[in-house]
Formats: C-alpha cells, sequence, structure tokens
C-alpha cells in the first residue's frame, strides 16, 4: 500500500517540489542582479538587507503562497478520483481496510508535505552561501515548521473536500475558495486579535523584529501550544475524511 500511495501522489509530489525549488533558486541567484540595476518591483526588495529580501520574496511572499496552493492538489484523495475513472473496486477488493487505504494515503502526504517545508531550509542557506551572502539556517528551520503545520490544515481540508464533493476539480477550487474566505474571516474585528489568519501565521506576519544591529530580520519563538492546535484541528479534518470514505459506497 505504501509503495501504490507514492506512486499515484509521486508527480504531484515531484512537480510542487520542482516548482518550489525553482522560484527559490531564482529568488536567491538573482539578488545581486536585482539590487545592480533597476529592476521594476518593490523598492524594499532592492534596498533592504539581505535577510529582508529573503522574508519578503520567499517566507512572506511569492514562495509562501506557491506552496499554500499546491499544496491543495497534493491533498486530493485518490479513492474518489478512482472511483470517477470507475478503478476504485481494484483498491477496495485488496485484503486491507478502507482505514488502511486511506491512511496509508495520508501519512506518504505527510511525508510529502514534510519534505516540501523543509526545501527552502535546504535550499536558501546554500545558495546563500554560494553568492557570499549567509541567511541563518536556524530562521530558515523555524518558517519549515510553520509550513508544516499550515501546510497540514491545508493538506487536511483539500483530502476532506476531495471526499465529500464530486468531479476532479471541484475540491481543489473549492478548497482554494475556501482559503480565500478564511482570510477575510480571519481579519473580521472580533477574530483579529487571535490571529487566525493561516497565511499569516505561516509567514510570522507582523511579528518579525530586527537584531540589535538592524541587520537581520528575527521571527518570535516558536508557539508550540499553537502547532498542536492546528495539528489538532487537522486530524480533525482528516478523521472526518475517513469516517466519510468508510461510509461512502464506491
Amino acid at each position: 500500500m505504501w509503495l501504490k500511495a507514492w506512486r499515484e501522489s509521486r508527480m504531484r509530489f515531484l512537480a510542487t517540489a520542482l516548482s518550489l525549488s525553482a522560484l527559490c533558486a531564482v529568488a536567491v541567484l538573482s539578488e545581486p542582479y536585482i539590487r545592480q540595476h533597476q529592476v521594476p518591483i518593490a523598492l524594499r526588495l532592492r534596498e533592504g538587507s539581505y535577510s529582508e529580501y529573503i522574508y519578503n520574496l520567499i517566507y512572506s511572499g511569492m514562495a509562501k503562497g506557491l506552496y499554500a496552493l499546491l499544496v491543495i492538489f497534493l491533498g486530493l484523495g485518490e479513492l474518489q478520483r478512482e472511483r470517477a475513472t470507475r478503478t476504485a473496486g481494484f483498491t477496495l477488493s485488496l485484503p486491507v481496510s478502507r482505514l488502511r487505504v486511506v491512511g496509508t494515503q495520508v501519512a506518504v502526504g505527510t511525508v510529502e508535505l514534510a519534505a516540501l517545508a523543509s526545501v527552502p531550509a535546504i535550499l536558501i542557506p546554500a545558495l546563500s552561501a554560494f553568492l557570499h551572502r549567509s541567511y541563518p539556517l536556524p530562521i530558515a528551520l523555524h518558517f519549515s515548521v510553520l509550513w508544516f503545520f499550515g501546510g497540514m490544515i491545508i493538506f487536511a481540508a483539500s483530502f476532506l473536500l476531495s471526499v465529500v464533493t464530486p468531479g476532479e476539480y471541484t475540491a481543489p477550487v473549492a478548497c482554494y475558495l475556501a482559503l480565500v474566505l478564511h482570510t477575510f474571516v480571519a481579519a473580521w474585528h472580533p477574530l483579529a486579535g487571535y490571529r487566525l489568519n493561516l497565511m499569516w501565521v505561516m509567514g510570522e506576519f507582523q511579528t518579525m523584529r530586527w537584531n540589535v544591529a538592524h541587520t537581520l530580520l528575527l521571527p518570535p519563538p516558536l508557539s508550540w501550544l499553537r502547532m498542536c492546535v492546528m495539528a489538532c484541528f487537522a486530524l480533525l479534518l482528516l478523521s472526518a475524511a475517513i469516517r466519510v470514505t468508510n461510509k461512502q459506497d464506491y
């Protein structure tokens, strides 16, 4: 089952990993050119510190948005797609329970998600050193943790929607709309103080601070309580998806 789950998701995983890697590589390697030429981009990217450049472009910018968007496709459940192509019967005829089938898909997806969240932490410090720059690995790992737990919620929501909605493209569209809608709900004044905006949490929006020399943007300490809450919410969504799957007629 593990090999089957990997084969079914590997193209989506590899496409996501390559896209994220390419964006991170271009962002880092183009930094000298952007600073030396009048590239028509935000002024803060050209005149800020290197850590500010990386933060604004990667951890609070395009790379974070790309990651969140592509995780939606990573979370699409395979049984529903097999149902559409009338091949679900083969999977369900295997001498394993539905719980194991779905659980294996979730487990493989979680490992893939952890790998994707680690891509910037691997590439940015390494490519920065190539340019004789430095970006602290602990800060990169800090954001990888945030991306993983935030990505788990997106993954779980996408997985649940792929189970309860018909059609191959309904789930990703619905998940994207839900992600957009939640940003508006989280910005509602009574809720704004709780920082429920997932994209804000993943990017440490409005919580970054400068070091004493004003040369390095530093994130606050990780809130492990918040990470546990996010993990529990993702598990709740996944549990609902498994429950629905067990009751569906394929």
